[in-house]
């Protein structure tokens, strides 16, 4: 099966106050926690960015958001768009805790579905999920209507809930006082 990973990296960051993927966590800046935790996992990672610059320590190509400020769909998109592959593992660029198990299961559980996506007690979780490149046209559909949120793609494709226990590796970094909380396990 042809699958790659795309590390979704084009957020604004307005709650950090700058720049999430290259703000220096440990020994490491964020995206490369990210990076290589899914490198032994895909042959092919590439990042969606808001700007082509490449990213020190982090041996991917990086691609621009074809819609600037316009939220995860939008860099989806872009990832669908990007690869070479025929499904993309979406992953957001704040989240360091990636279970290489969890993702390795989910890739197992592709039976032709359009998007293989874990929800928990918490929800569904948009930005560690599986899309094919069939939901490129229904994406760029909505996207011309204005509509921006991953979940109005639910109606038009097949989706695969995948249930997962804990909330734990789904863990995002939003403020300094969400990295304040973690730094020590980094």
């Amino acid at each position: 099966m042809s699958i790659s990973c795309a590390i979704l990296a084009g957020g604004q960051s307005k709650r950090m106050g700058r720049d999430k993927a290259t703000m220096n966590i440990g020994d490491k800046r964020l995206i490369e926690h990210v990076y290589t935790k899914v490198r032994p996992i895909f042959d092919d990672v590439l990042i969606i960015s808001r700007n082509h610059d490449s990213i020190e320590g982090v041996d991917a190509p990086v691609f621009g958001d074809v819609l600037l400020h316009r939220g995860p769909l939008v860099g989806i998109v872009s990832a669908l768009l990007h690869a070479q592959t025929t499904y993309v593992f979406a992953v957001a660029c704040d989240m360091p805790f990636l279970d290489e198990s969890l993702i390795r299961s989910m890739i197992d559980q592709i039976h032709g579905e359009d998007i293989i996506i874990p929800k928990t007690s918490a929800g569904y979780e948009a930005l560690h999920a599986i899309y094919h490149r069939s939901c490129l046209s229904p994406m760029l559909r909505l996207i011309d209507r204005g509509r921006f949120k991953v979940r109005d793609i639910f109606p038009f494709v097949s989706v695969s809930f995948y249930e997962v226990e804990g909330i734990a590796v789904f863990t995002n970094l939003n403020t300094k006082e969400d990295v304040d909380q973690v730094r020590h396990l980094l």
